[in-house]
């Protein structure tokens, strides 16, 4: 259907004449004139009731775009500010952490002084109480060596002499001897 239309068509303007119509140039003046009309009828239109609220639209559009940035920005520095407080709070935390175990360790090196005090007089009080006993062992060791020394001396020396000696008094000399060694 639309072929053949458009072929009647086709015909129609072989068969015209080219000089009849131009469609380029208006062949009357009342087509200028009321053509004039139409378009500046359409520009008043369009320029004073069409094209306004367009315009308030797009400048609506533009403040909300405005208000939107302001807005962010105003987020971006909230969120930097809590971002700082968060430091802030971090550091404060740390430093006291820092504190606590500054002072833990301080505690803890005093009880290990303490310790250490407690067991150095303990080492001490045994270190005396042994060498006393050391001693009071030694004393007697050689109080009963002294003995056995006077004896061994008076053996000795009567057997060098060939004699027989007085035990008792040459006995007590060799004590007083030993004893007077110590």
């Amino acid at each position: 259907m639309f072929l053949a239309s458009l072929a009647a068509l086709a015909t129609e303007v072989a068969e015209s004449d080219p000089t009849d119509i131009n469609p380029v140039v208006p062949d009357e003046i009342g087509e200028i004139f009321w053509g004039a009309i139409a378009f500046f009828g359409l520009w008043i239109l369009m320029r004073y009731v069409l094209l306004p609220p367009l315009l308030k639209i797009r400048a609506d559009r533009r403040n909300q775009e405005i208000s939107d940035l302001q807005a962010a920005s105003a987020a971006d520095e909230a969120a930097e500010q809590v971002r700082r407080d968060y430091d802030v709070t971090l550091a404060e935390a740390n430093s006291e952490a820092n504190d606590i175990i500054a002072e833990a360790r301080a505690a803890a090196e005093h009880e290990r002084g303490e310790i250490v005090v407690a067991a150095d007089s303990e080492i001490a009080s045994e270190r005396q109480a042994a060498m006393a006993e050391l001693d009071s062992q030694r004393s007697s060791a050689v109080s009963e060596l002294g003995d056995d020394v006077a004896d061994l001396a008076v053996a000795a020396a009567s057997k060098v002499m060939d004699a027989s000696l007085d035990e008792p008094i040459h006995r007590s000399t060799a004590a007083n001897y030993v004893e007077d060694a110590r």
